[in-house]
């Protein structure tokens, strides 16, 4: 009888302290699942809703800085001053008128067309500036309308596109844009190659487009030290920027993306009757009829030529590298 109490005893205390441990167990277990939905619930560093705005752009044409490939943009243009230094860029808007900013044009001697670079190479051409037009409100640097043209000799439409104006009337209505230049972010020294951005639109008024850098988490040098060059949308044009901005970024995250100002921009609808002007007084003729981008330049073709050697006709066929070229021109 007594060893039988004697395990009773023991059975219970085995009981009990099973028990107990399990209630420990339950309680480390509640204590954890509290301290994960603290951890869930605390807010997250960006805030969760910009994190939301940038995977709902990731798809669209925003984007971090790039290199520009040849040809891609044939209409843009370097311009150079009488040493042979870069200045600002430009945009073909008919052949021979290249628009940019009035800073850009005080000192405009040369342009270069076909240009992935600032410099001067065997595929670009330099073209002389034969002379300069402000805008008529211009008075210098500190003035709004800061617009120009540069007349410069014919160029060459096999290497160079216009492009066209657009017909937006009202800037509020703009959203993803492109703005293009050289050197963007290159360091002082740097070879200033041609670059793009997708930009967003998101605050404007009725004399200027403001150009902000989209939402995105990258390590590639984020500025855009350039001015002069043109922000498009829908293969068109639709401002001049005036302002860049020269602070890079080397790794810019989600908070101070979305609100870093890239650019500042004349919208062309507040000078386009001026400049159509400029164009209808500038009109292109002949073979030197430039291609509208996004078409690419014109391909020029060698006739075939028949000559007499040895009393027997060589055709001279058309060079492969010209075939070529078309053939790349029509993928």
């Amino acid at each position: 009888m007594t060893r039988f109490t004697d395990f009773l005893r023991f059975l219970i205390f085995v009981i009990v302290i099973i028990a107990c441990n399990g209630e420990n167990i339950n309680d480390d277990n509640s204590d954890d699942g509290k301290d994960d939905s603290m951890d869930i619930a605390d807010p997250p560093d960006p805030p969760t809703s910009n994190v939301s705005l940038c995977t709902r752009r990731k798809n669209t044409q925003m984007h971090e800085i790039r290199a520009a490939s040849a040809k891609q943009f044939p209409f843009i243009v370097a311009i150079l001053n009488a040493r042979n230094e870069y200045i600002c860029a430009g945009s073909i808007v008919s052949n021979g008128l290249i628009l940019t900013s009035a800073q850009c044009a005080e000192s405009a001697k040369y342009v270069l067309i076909n240009a992935t670079k600032d410099k001067k190479n065997e595929s670009t051409e330099s073209v002389h500036v034969i002379r300069t037009e402000h805008f008529p409100t211009y008075k210098g640097p500190t003035s709004k309308m800061d617009v120009a043209v540069l007349y410069t000799d014919k160029l060459n439409n096999t290497l160079a596109s216009k492009i066209n104006l657009s017909n937006h009337t009202f800037s509020r209505n703009l959203n993803e844009i492109e703005a293009i230049g050289f050197g963007l972010n290159a360091d002082v020294g740097q070879v200033k190659e041609l670059q793009y951005v997708g930009l967003d639109a998101r605050i404007a008024d009725e004399e200027l487009i403001f150009g902000f850098i989209d939402c995105i988490d990258t390590k590639v040098n984020t500025c855009f030290k350039d001015k002069g060059g043109p922000l498009i949308v829908n293969n068109e044009l639709v401002g001049i920027i005036t302002n860049g901005q020269d602070e890079c970024t080397s790794e810019i995250m989600s908070t101070y993306s979305i609100n870093k100002l890239m650019v500042t921009a004349i919208p062309i609808y507040t000078f386009k009757s001026w400049l159509d002007e400029k164009i209808a007084k500038h009109p292109q003729l002949g073979v030197e009829t430039l291609q509208s981008y996004p078409i690419k330049p014109a391909v020029r073709m060698q006739k075939v030529h028949l000559t007499k050697r040895n009393s027997g006709l060589i055709y001279k066929a058309v060079p492969l590298y010209y075939m070529l070229m078309l053939f790349l021109n029509l993928c």
